[in-house]
This record gives structure tokens, C-alpha cells and sequence, in this order.
């Protein structure tokens, strides 16, 4: 049942005796004096289709259209429209004591999310890591879910809306929402759309969420990634790579009895950057190789540059420059909303090879503000990652990317970000916005700082990693010493015992331990010259792994200072009620016949 009160300028949605959630709707302000406006209801268009249904201005005031969700007796959906293109609209939700999920993947993740802190963000996918993969759609454990662009009358995102989001910002202890006509965004009109819904419990509200706006994988990632490693190039060699490089490394990996796998060339295996031309020069027998690292960007030096701005293929700002800056140097961006721009780019690639490993595009490099093939302001500045999405996903499942939105049915590989501390954290994050099929980063890092960690964090690395969909190398066992070999080789025959339950269980707390399915818990240790750590075990009966004959643990309970030498990696499976029932009927049986 649904309760809505108004009191001043909180409006408290479904109270009842046993929790409820509070949005503020009233910080509607005017950018050039910042004055609070009054918020009202406008009865008149209640439950009406916003498309038909104007609300009346009078004076300053803006308006709040209600609409009833009848087929979705848990949701609500709200509507604020701006009168003046100079007005911002906002609201906002007290976090409270309950756990809060969802949003974007970060650079620090924060799981759950309550003490995050952003401020005036625009939630639009940006550069690599923070912010990089992204969903307006957030959750708490009492139930509740909001889900921001909501079009009620289509049931889609609705692109329109300019969302800026605030996390314990200027108002610490709330989420604010806020739509305002300011960069990123080109639009003509302000609104901003949200529904909220109840449910049950926390777990019910999620997965009716998969259900009607996340969606799931129409298929999953090429499973010989995932039972076997993906060796790359980039922390051992960064740029300076060349088929003796990569001759040399293959027969390392082959000399201490690791698995072959996935060979990546990452970097500068072109003549230049988005030439989809081999560099000869470096690699005299490219057909050996396996997969690849490329990009949605053509550098400036590249004759097939002048190519596509001749034709119009590439990405325009508002002051009709086609030049962005990326790590790599100067370049433009191929604009992926041009049909014929992407059947001149695919075929490049296609003539190269047939099957790729694709891992990067991201909307912080096209030009601000970007305009797009056919000029539609509805389009949001990362439109342009997913028409790159759309366009490489025709390449096959061995795909894996690092920037995407609204794209949980593609079923290919999503990079995870750099650094241990939050490697458990952005996998928990991820599969919660919709994003199962991770890929995380090299074990050991990506070599930054031209150094790779401590012998301690690596082994750690690989403990933290074993159990996850894959497993990426380019620093390598034997960079340290033997035991260091020997400890990851058992490792990764343990991994090979579990791939096909993986790959089984590749759809479907704490934040320092992880769930494979429903019946493996792994807590590994992720800091330095720890010897112990906590582990929370759910409900359930639990057999840690490391002492298989001992005795089965009740979940729901917390195993303190479990010991952890360099060796050992935390895990447990979970035995199934049905088993424990049958093993203790079958003693007692036993008994009274021997008696």
C-alpha cells in the first residue's frame, strides 16, 4: 500500500511501522541568486502522459507531476519540470542507516556507498576507471530502489534528462538528483524523471530491477577466456614490445608450467594509432598472435585521419574542432552514431582480423560538448560508447571493454579497475548495476610506478583473483623467486578444478570477501603483512576448504582471526542442507543395525 504525505518540503513515500524512506523535492533554485522556490503538486496532471499533460506556470513557481504506476503497484513515478532554462532541479534522499548500492564504478570504490563523497557530478560514463561504467539506478537493504531518466510512458531511459548526482555533498547524509542546462549537456529543455519503488526486502527489490530495467546477458564471454589466463605485455614491456618479446615470454610461461592461454599485444602494435595497420617493423609474423588492444581514436600523424574528417567520421565540439586529447597523444574520435562511419571502421578492422580483444572507449576524450552524425540534442555525451560497444560487438564474444552504460545484454568481458584494495569492492559493485562478466586487471597492477609490488601482495593478488571470471597476468610468478611459482601454480590448478563452475555460475556483507554462486565464499587478504583476518559466514552450514575433515561451521556467524599464512587463501563451500539430512539418517541406520 502506498502512503504520501506532503509536510513543507519533504515528501515521506510508503510509511509504515517498520521503515520508510524520505525525499526532499524543494531545492528547486534559480542560478543567479540561488533563491529556493516553491515545489507544489499539480493535481490537474495526475496520472496523466506527460506528453499531453502541461502544467500551468504561475510566477516562480515550478511543478512536481505525480503518476501512479498501476501495472507496478510497488513504484511511483515523478516528473519536475522546469519552467526556465535557467533553473536547476533537484531532489534529494536522506541515506539514513540503511545500506546503499548501485551508481558508477570508481577509482576508490566505496561498497556500499554511504560514505562516498562526489559533488556536481555529471553522470555521464567518463575517463578510464572513474566513472568509466555507470547506471542510474540505486538500492538500499530496506527495499527501496530509485532509478533516475525513468520514461514512464515507454519504459526506457529516457536520454533527455541532464542528471548531475551529489553523494554527502553540500548536503552530507544525501543523495541529491539534479538536472541542470550546463556542460556536459546541449538540450532545450530541463526535466528530470525518477521512479521509486518498495519491495519486500532489498533482494526482492534487486531482482525485480534486473528484471524491468537492467536486463540480463544474452550471452556470455568466450569460455576459453575464462578457463584459461590471459597473458599481456603491458607491465613487463609497456610500449617497447616486439615479436622476440613476445617469442621470449611464451616460452618463459611455457618453461614453468603455466597454462597457455590468451597472448595480448598492449600498445604500439600499429603503425600508429587507429591505422588498423600491423607494424611490420615490430612484428614480422603477426599471424601468431592471438588478440590485440585498440581504441575508438585516430591520432592526428595517421593518414586515415585525414580520411575520415574529409568524410565526416569523426566526433565534432559545438566550436567545430574534431581534436581530443588521450593518453596516447593528439586524436579524434570516430563518431560511432554515423552508420558510415562505423561500416568504414569495422571494415579496417575486419580486414586486419576476425577476432579482437577490444578494451577501450570512453566518453571523456570526445570533445566537450560533442555533436554527433546527426546533431540530436536528446543524445547524451556518451552516446558515443555505445554505438562503439554496438560496433565491436559484432567482433564476437572474446570482446572485453572498460567503459560502458545501459549495455548489460552485450555479455562480453568489463575491465575492472586498477589496485588491490578495491578489487573485491568494484567486483561487488559491478555485478550490482548489472555487470557480471568482469575482467580484472593484471595481477600485480599495470606497472605505473615501473615497478611491481612486494612478493607478499602479489601472492595476495593472485588469492584475491583465483576464483573471479578471469585471470590476467603481464607481471609473472618468476619475477620473484620459486615459491612465489609454486604457490600460484597450485593456484591456478585449483582455479582449473572450478572453471567450468564459473562459467556455470557466471549470472547469479562485507566488503573484503566474495560470493562465486551461491556455494563458494572466498575472503582473501588484501593487506600487507597481515596473519590473520575476520570472516563472515552466511547463513548456512560451511566447510572451510583448508581443513576439509573438520567439522561443518553454522553460518551467520563471524570466524575471528582466522589465520592466513603467505600460502593460504580463506575459502569455504557452502554443503547443502539435503547432504547434511542424508549423511546423519545414514548414521544413525548404521548404528541401529550394528547394535
Amino acid at each position: 500500500m502506498f502512503y504520501m504525505f506532503k509536510h513543507q518540503m519533504d515528501i515521506v513515500l510508503f510509511l509504515d511501522n517498520k521503515s520508510k524512506l524520505q525525499v526532499e523535492h524543494g531545492k528547486i533554485l534559480e542560478i543567479t541568486n540561488e533563491k529556493s522556490l516553491k515545489l507544489n503538486f499539480y493535481e490537474d496532471c495526475i496520472d496523466k502522459d506527460p506528453s499531453v499533460c502541461t502544467p500551468k506556470t504561475k510566477g516562480n513557481e515550478n511543478y512536481l507531476r505525480y503518476f501512479s504506476q498501476s501495472e507496478k503497484q510497488e513504484c511511483n513515478n515523478y516528473e519536475q519540470v522546469a519552467q526556465s532554462m535557467n533553473d536547476i532541479l533537484q531532489f534529494c534522499v536522506n541515506i539514513g542507516d540503511s545500506s546503499w548500492n548501485g551508481g558508477s564504478q570508481v577509482i576508490f570504490q566505496y561498497w556500499p556507498l554511504n560514505k562516498f563523497n562526489r559533488t556536481d557530478n555529471p553522470f555521464i560514463t567518463t575517463s578510464s576507471g572513474d566513472q568509466s561504467v555507470l547506471e542510474s539506478y540505486f538500492f538500499n537493504s530496506n527495499g527501496y530502489y530509485i532509478y533516475c531518466n525513468y520514461q514512464s510512458t515507454l519504459h526506457y531511459i529516457n536520454e533527455s534528462v541532464l542528471l548531475f548526482v551529489d553523494i554527502n555533498g553540500p548536503r552530507p547524509g544525501q543523495m541529491c538528483f539534479t538536472a541542470k542546462v550546463v556542460a556536459p549537456y546541449r538540450k532545450v529543455r530541463n526535466f528530470l524523471q525518477y521512479q521509486v519503488c518498495k519491495y519486500k526486502n532489498a533482494q526482492v527489490a534487486h531482482k525485480r530491477a534486473i528484471k524491468d530495467i537492467l536486463s540480463m546477458p544474452s550471452s556470455i564471454p568466450d569460455s576459453y577466456v575464462i578457463k584459461y589466463p590471459i597473458w599481456s605485455t603491458w607491465a613487463r614491456y609497456k610500449v617497447d614490445v616486439n615479436t622476440f618479446s613476445v617469442r621470449k615470454f611464451a616460452k618463459e610461461i611455457i618453461d614453468h608450467g603455466f597454462p597457455r592461454g590468451t597472448f595480448e599485444i598492449d600498445d604500439k602494435w600499429e603503425t600508429c594509432y587507429g591505422s588498423a595497420e600491423f607494424n611490420t617493423s615490430r612484428f614480422e609474423n603477426i599471424k601468431e598472435l592471438t588478440s590485440l588492444w585498440t581504441y575508438p581514436f585516430l591520432n592526428l600523424d595517421c593518414p586515415c585521419h585525414e580520411v575520415a574528417k574529409t568524410k565526416g567520421y569523426l566526433v565534432k565540439s559545438t566550436s567545430n574542432t574534431t581534436n581530443v586529447t588521450w593518453w596516447n597523444g593528439d586524436a579524434s574520435y570516430v563518431d560511432f552514431t554515423n552508420p558510415e562511419a562505423v561500416v568504414w571502421w569495422s571494415n579496417g578492422l575486419s580486414n586486419l582480423l576476425a577476432k579482437s580483444g577490444i578494451d577501450e572507449g570512453e566518453s571523456s576524450w570526445s570533445p566537450q560538448l560533442p555533436i554527433f552524425h546527426d546533431n540530436d540534442l536528446t543524445y547524451y555525451p556518451d552516446n558515443i560508447v555505445n554505438a562503439y560497444l554496438k560496433t565491436i560487438s559484432s567482433f564476437g564474444n572474446g570482446i572485453e571493454y572498460r567503459a560502458i552504460r545501459r549495455s548489460q545484454e552485450f555479455g562480453r568481458l568489463l575491465r575492472m579497475n586498477d589496485r588491490l584494495p578495491t578489487l573485491i569492492t568494484a567486483l561487488l559493485q559491478l555485478n550490482m548495476i548489472g555487470y557480471p562478466f568482469v575482467l580484472p586487471d593484471m595481477i600485480g597492477g599495470n606497472g605505473y610506478f615501473n615497478s611491481p609490488p612486494s612478493k607478499e601482495m602479489y601472492i595476495r593478488w593472485m588469492q584475491a583473483n583465483v576464483f573471479m571470471p578471469v585471470v590476467q597476468f603481464s607481471y609473472t610468478p618468476w619475477d620473484f623467486d620459486q615459491q612465489t611459482v609454486d604457490v600460484c601454480r597450485k593456484l591456478m590448478n585449483l582455479r582449473a578444478n572450478y572453471t567450468d563452475t564459473i562459467i556455470e555460475l557466471m549470472r547469479g556483507s562485507v566488503a573484503k570477501e566474495y560470493l562465486l554462486g551461491e556455494n563458494i565464499l572466498v575472503a582473501p587478504v588484501i593487506v600487507e603483512g597481515a596473519t590473520s583476518r575476520d570472516v563472515y559466514l552466511p547463513f548456512g552450514l560451511w566447510r572451510d576448504e583448508n581443513h576439509p575433515t573438520s567439522h561443518l561451521i553454522t553460518g551467520r556467524k563471524w570466524l575471528r582471526n582466522y589465520p592466513v599464512k603467505l600460502d593460504v587463501l580463506p575459502w569455504f563451500t557452502r554443503v547443502t542442507l539435503i547432504f547434511f539430512i542424508l549423511n546423519v539418517k545414514i548414521k544413525i541406520k548404521s548404528n541401529f543395525f550394528f547394535e
